[in-house]
């Protein structure tokens, strides 16, 4: 039966020997690439034709999901009130959609696969309140790669969820009605996509700050 782990990781600022280290740490043989633009001035090695080119040599498959797992969306029907991308819209796609079924595909073929992101920390990047909670409903074991080169199971970041919006934001159970952790996590999960997804109004103004 296959492995259906998938695991995530971030490019950070590491040198690229560094990063192949990390994915030969956890025998990964296919980089799934979803960031929106895959290009960085102060990370170049981790720009798009460099990453692809470098981790071919090792016999790494690269594949880039822009259209499917991407973050940065400008479509009106994928934004909330706020001008910031609704992650819940995203995951109804049918790109999205698409994106999964074709990850399903490859765990099926055996491939050993990480999502890539830029940010170091998993909890502050949509590969894990974006996607990742959409893997673990289609039956998806999701482990993170860390910078130190340990992993955290998905499951302890939504404990992390719980810690840091627990008291103020999420429901709480009451004499009359008993809230689950399921029904706290769910709503968690739309807290941390807000606090962490791109913003149309935020992009304007730096364009318009820039120019």
């Amino acid at each position: 039966m296959p492995d259906k782990t998938v695991f995530t990781i971030g490019h950070s600022t590491h040198e690229i020997e560094y990063f192949i280290g990390l994915l030969n740490k956890f025998d990964i043989n296919c980089v799934i690439d979803v960031r929106s633009s895959p290009y960085s001035s102060r990370v170049p090695q981790f720009n798009k034709p460099s990453l692809n080119s470098v981790l071919r040599e090792q016999n790494i498959i690269y594949m880039h999901f822009e259209k499917e797992f991407g973050a940065r969306h400008t479509k009106p029907s994928l934004l909330d009130e706020d001008g910031k991308v609704d992650f819940e819209k995203v995951r109804e796609t049918d790109e999205f959609k698409q994106g999964v079924q074709r990850l399903k595909n490859g765990l099926d073929r055996g491939y050993k696969v990480a999502l890539m992101c830029s940010e170091a920390n998993p909890f502050d990047c949509h590969r894990f309140s974006m996607i990742s909670y959409q893997l673990v409903k289609e039956g998806m074991h999701v482990k993170h790669i860390l910078q130190n080169g340990n992993s955290v199971d998905n499951s302890e970041l939504e404990d992390w969820l719980l810690k840091k919006y627990h008291k103020k934001l999420l429901p709480q159970s009451t004499f009359f009605e008993a809230v689950t952790r399921d029904t706290q996590i769910e709503d968690a999960y739309r807290l941390r996509g807000k606090d962490v997804a791109f913003s149309v109004l935020n992009a304007h103004e730096e364009e318009t700050v820039s120019s």
